[in-house]
């Protein structure tokens, strides 16, 4: 199970949501007649801060159940080794899960900070997204890989 490559892949998928889930995933910095608001978004909490003083905060149920959904079924995704082609739909699956984390991030920043863009975003926030969209990839690779390894069984198969 562990010595195979794509289950390294999956728990790089888990190590990643767990660290977003920490932090904050973007921030967005308003200036207005001398009035400094920041928006933190994180998967945990959205917070609004005037002049630095935290003025609203919110805990974000909804993402904290997709992220959830997504480690969780990452993890199940790495003990269904033994049958290759469920385990093969199990990770397509994820795609959606992973998919929809990621809209609903967006939904959210585009939904509750105004004037929202993607050109003003600090360089933590791109770190911190591009980190998202790498569990895709990752996901990716984990489903090829697992299709190489039902080719070279049903190869071997053949061959006996």
């Amino acid at each position: 199970m562990l010595q195979r490559l794509q289950t390294v892949y999956l728990l790089a998928i888990i190590g990643i949501c767990l660290m977003l889930s920490t932090g904050t995933l973007i921030t967005s910095i308003q200036s207005v007649e001398g009035k400094v608001t920041q928006y933190t978004l994180g998967f945990i909490y959205f917070k609004m801060y005037e002049n630095g003083i935290l003025i609203s905060s919110s805990i974000q149920y909804h993402l904290i159940g997709l992220l959830a959904l997504v480690s969780g079924w990452t993890l199940n995704i790495i003990f269904a080794y033994k049958n290759r082609v469920r385990q093969l739909k199990l990770a397509k699956l994820n795609f959606i899960f992973i998919g929809s984390l990621i809209a609903a991030l967006f939904v959210k920043a585009v939904m509750d900070i105004p004037g929202f863009t993607f050109a003003g975003q600090s360089m933590q926030s791109v770190f911190a997204l591009a980190l998202l969209f790498f569990t895709a990839y990752l996901n990716m690779r984990a489903i090829m890989l697992i299709k190489k390894d039902e080719e070279l069984v049903r190869s071997a198969d053949r061959i006996r």
